[in-house]
């Protein structure tokens, strides 16, 4: 792992935004849209080449590598970890070990799907704790927790609320319910963000992710109509 900083700080109290894409992509969705939307800069990157598989073509190999960013919001003093892919091994990316570093850190947010059988209008965002006392926080925000179906929450948005944990660091885990995880959810990502600002009380315009949504099902839509178009030739 390769931890490149361009920039250091040193603050205390702040929140931090840690996810990475999912079923449905939702937790990269997440991260990255708040990358870009509470007025951040990019102060550390991460390499990492922890895939056990290499790429292949023409003969030639390559390791795979992983690019993941820091982001910090003065404004809003939060911190924003986000990447394009899952780490094959969440513990090797030392991400809370170098965030710790910087300061102490108030409260911990992880994201990702939730899959349902069915959703019905705007999805419904549910939410699980690292602490007992903060279930009263969600329930104030009007954010049930995950069902106990759910036994086990796997991958890096599930993982980090135990390292959290295991560092003393308070953290939320935010699940916008999904039906289906082989295209991306952006409204679930909405219905996330919708709960984090009112959880923080923060203003969030989201209407970028309801006009994602409808690209998203224009382009289905117009993929869906070219291979009935193919098998009718």
């Amino acid at each position: 792992m390769k931890l490149e900083i361009f920039e250091h700080i040193h603050i205390n109290d702040f929140m931090v935004i840690s996810s990475l894409p999912d079923m449905g992509k939702v937790g990269g969705i997440v991260s990255s849209f708040l990358s870009k939307k509470l007025d951040t800069k990019n102060i550390a990157n991460i390499e990492a080449i922890e895939k056990p598989w290499v790429s292949h073509f023409n003969g030639i190999v390559k390791p795979i590598l992983d690019f993941y960013k820091i982001y910090f919001s003065e404004k809003y003093n939060i911190i924003i970890f986000t990447g394009d892919s899952q780490p094959q091994d969440s513990n090797e990316l030392y991400i809370l070990d170098y965030i710790l570093s910087i300061g102490k850190i108030k409260c911990l947010y992880s994201a990702g799907g939730y899959l349902k059988q069915q959703v019905t209008g705007a999805p419904k965002v549910c939410g699980v704790t690292n602490n007992p006392e903060l279930k009263r926080r969600l329930f104030n925000s009007g954010i049930d927790l995950v069902g106990n179906e759910i036994g086990n929450i796997t991958w890096f948005n599930g993982l980090i609320l135990g390292l959290a944990w295991q560092r003393g660091i308070d953290a939320i885990g935010l699940f916008g319910e999904i039906s289906k995880t082989d295209i991306k959810q952006p409204l679930a990502a909405k219905s996330i963000i919708n709960a984090f600002s009112k959880l923080e009380e923060i203003r969030i315009d989201t209407k970028d992710l309801d006009k994602e949504y409808e690209d998203l099902m224009e382009d289905v839509y117009n993929k869906k109509e070219t291979n009935n178009h193919n098998n009718n030739v």
